[in-house]
């Protein structure tokens, strides 16, 4: 044995180091989060000081102006809203766990349904990874069958499948050849050789047993140029039946770095059943706008057989051997990568190759592996996808286990990873809804030369304690109808769209002109400021509580938004926080701390009858803007 390279310089070395250079970018939600942070910012800031410039200029006093202007913040800020991400992103790894697949970092769940593209291994994901050879040609059969048992380590189906195919010639052949045998050398398979070689001493015979890829076996043995092209022609049409091939040889024992002078063994086919549910699944992501492309190590005409049968290959598209790939720069890769469904005959090196030229598209890409080799394609990719018996190696750098190797688990994920990018707009609209409600009624009252309708604490109050559960289970929404057949989103698609802020604009100057005009009431014609108060802290903290049902849908009107069964915790929070409204008023310890006194029940029917015919403001609101945004369209 030799020594031919140490540390940094061994396949592991060079793996270890891409890793390191690889640098994890942000995910699509934090980008988004980022820049709706920023503008929330600007946006509180920039309105309270303008309020704060424009009090002062209009002669209130500074510390009045001041105490305004943090109020005005206070009520502006949503405290509830990143507990309720941090808990939907929780909830939607626990979904995707019942579906059987493990996400590893919780950013991860959410960016799974902005993926675009899903690069998938065949075997085992694709396939059962059950094999089982339906072909054969063995030109010399006794030193095939050692060739099947002894250079094999029973590592994955391939070998398993010749083990077996031995064993029915004869029964318990393989391991009676494996009681007599002495191994004294190998050479181990890898993605990039492509073979495997041992040297076994059998009955005192001592010979190199060899394994692999056809066309690259051929390549070392001594044969006329007429029967190799006889067996290539053989095993091409095996291929093209979507078989997966190897080869088998053997020679005298000598240096196995000498690939040369063996002896043509034979030619075995496997079969690799579909896994079921496959077929479905690719249409499934076809029809959300996701691309499915297969990379493989197989022969060429045994991926697009597979790939044709399970509908990967779609019109126009091409399929890319690996040898072309080796000859392309990566310009030309990125410009022809959108357009290539299958990639055969690929090495594991090659695969980042392949991510980086689709994120040069701008394509958010989920790429499956289960090796050591794919671990820096995994890393690179947006969301690195292993099977449940992935290297511990791969699996530490990947985001997604998938705990039954199914293909069906990926588009599962990704199925629940635009659920909760919905229910997170949903969430965010309804935060800010009741946060600027307040802010347009506190700035109302000021510009109108009154008090302010609401204080901190009572702000607070509604913000925490009332609205605080509802803002979180409100992300429980199960999926909506016909989401996977929208395109995926693109990053620079903001968290609040248009129809968000339409409908934040409605409910909040909805809202701020009732909560004025019962303000006022009792401001002006009772001159009492803490009955006012009073009467806007119960309409703001019942408004919210009651609308919260049209957020169930931002595209559909409350009626097509399924039984309130669908989502339980959200008709408990309700419930709960209706009750959290009212029970201050009845306490006198938080009477005296929140500064409000008791409501009267006609004029707690008036708050409810406020917060319906919100509701059916805020219904026609969803209708019109929904409508406006489908004639866009």
């Amino acid at each position: 044995m030799e020594v031919t390279a140490t540390g940094i310089h061994t396949e592991l070395g060079k793996i270890a180091t891409s890793l390191k250079e690889e640098e994890q970018e942000e995910t699509p939600l934090q980008i988004r989060l980022k820049a709706f942070s920023k503008t929330l910012t600007l946006l509180v800031i920039g309105v309270t000081a303008a309020i704060f410039v424009v009090g002062l200029v209009s002669g209130r006093p500074f510390l009045e102006m001041l105490r305004v202007s943090i109020v005005l913040a206070i009520a502006a800020i949503p405290e509830g809203l990143l507990i309720a991400v941090t808990v939907i992103l929780v909830i939607g790894m626990r979904k995707i766990l019942k579906r059987n697949g493990l996400v590893k970092k919780l950013l991860a769940v959410e960016t799974l349904g902005s993926v675009t593209t899903i690069c998938t291994d065949k075997t085992g994901t694709l396939t059962e990874g059950r094999m089982r050879v339906t072909r054969h040609e063995l030109a010399v059969p006794d030193r095939a069958m050692e060739v099947m048992a002894l250079c094999n380590d029973m590592e994955g189906p391939v070998e398993v499948a010749l083990w077996e195919f031995a064993s029915s010639f004869e029964k318990d052949l393989p391991q009676r050849l494996v009681d007599m045998d002495e191994r004294i050398g190998v050479e181990l398979f890898s993605s990039e050789t492509k073979y495997m070689i041992t040297a076994n001493k059998l009955d005192s015979v001592t010979r190199d047993y060899l394994k692999g890829a056809p066309e690259i076996i051929l390549g070392m043995c001594d044969i006329t140029r007429q029967e190799h092209e006889r067996i290539l022609s053989l095993a091409d049409q095996w291929a093209s039946e979507g078989l997966r091939l190897i080869g088998l040889a053997f020679r005298p024992h000598g240096k196995l770095e000498e690939h040369s002078g063996y002896t043509w063994a034979g030619l075995v086919a496997m079969e690799d059943p579909i896994r079921e549910g496959v077929h479905e699944s690719i249409e499934i992501a076809h029809k959300a706008g996701i691309h499915v492309k297969m990379i493989t190590g197989d022969y060429r005409k045994t991926a697009e057989r597979i790939a044709r049968s399970i509908g990967i290959i779609e019109d126009g598209q091409e399929i890319l051997d690996g040898s072309e790939l080796e000859a392309m720069d990566d310009a030309a890769l990125s410009d022809r990568v959108e357009n290539i469904a299958v990639f055969s005959r690929i090495r594991p090196h090659d695969k980042l190759r392949i991510v980086r030229a689709l994120q040069s598209r701008q394509e958010i890409v989920a790429m499956i592996g289960d090796g050591v080799n794919d671990a820096p394609a995994l890393k690179k990719s947006n969301i690195g996808v292993v099977v449940g018996s992935a290297t511990d190696v791969a699996k530490e750098h990947a985001d997604l286990v998938l705990l039954d190797n199914n293909f069906r688990t990926v588009v599962a994920a990704v199925e629940e990873g635009r659920t909760i990018f919905q229910n997170i707009r949903k969430v965010v609209a309804y935060t800010l809804s009741n946060s600027f409600a307040e802010v347009f009624t506190i700035f109302g009252a000021m510009m109108l030369g009154w008090p302010a309708p609401l204080a901190v604490a009572q702000i607070l109050w509604i913000h925490l304690i009332c609205d605080g559960p509802s803002d979180i289970v409100l992300g429980f929404e199960p999926k909506e109808d016909g989401i996977m057949e929208e395109k995926p989103l693109s990053v620079k698609e903001p968290i609040l769209n248009s129809l968000g802020m339409s409908l934040i604009g409605v409910i909040s100057i909805a809202s701020a002109i009732v909560a004025l005009l019962l303000f006022g009431h009792y401001y002006q014609e009772h001159h009492s400021i803490i009955h006012g108060q009073s009467f806007a802290f119960a309409s703001f903290a019942v408004n919210s509580m009651i609308y919260i049902f049209a957020y169930r849908s931002m595209r559909r009107p409350l009626y097509r938004s399924g039984p309130l069964s669908r989502n339980k915790p959200l008709v408990f929070a309700v419930a709960a926080g209706l009750l959290l409204a009212f029970i201050p008023f009845l306490i006198p310890g938080l009477r005296t701390a929140l500064a409000i006194e008791p409501l009267v029940p006609t004029q707690w029917l008036a708050v409810f009858g406020v917060a319906v015919g919100l509701l059916v403001v805020v219904e026609i609101g969803k209708f019109i803007s929904n409508s406006i945004l489908s004639r866009k369209k």
